[in-house]
């Protein structure tokens, strides 16, 4: 199973890949939106970690793109933790 980790914050998509890493996953990063589309369509990973706030395109609209295509799991995290955020996420096509 590969999973792609999408976090502008270095320190926890470190940390994020160490951890799925020692769960048996194989693991592809990306720290911006428009990284992440790339190494969804090179990497087809099997589940994404996707934060809202990134650099050059936000996380909805990754999630957006990536539903029009695919149905690859989405998990969104994030510090935003208002209900609109997650009502927002899950319209997208957010799985959790």
């Amino acid at each position: 199973m590969k999973a792609l980790i999408v976090d502008d914050d270095l320190a926890l998509a470190d940390v994020l890949c160490f951890t799925m890493r020692r769960a048996g996953f194989e693991v592809v990063a990306a720290h911006d939106g428009l990284t992440a589309l790339e190494r969804w369509r090179s990497e087809a990973p099997d589940l994404i970690v996707l934060d809202l706030n990134l650099p050059r395109l936000d996380g909805h609209k990754v999630c957006q793109q990536i539903r029009q295509e695919s149905q690859t799991p989405i998990i969104m995290l994030t510090a935003r933790g208002e209900e609109d955020d997650i009502v927002r996420g899950l319209e997208m096509g957010a799985d959790d």
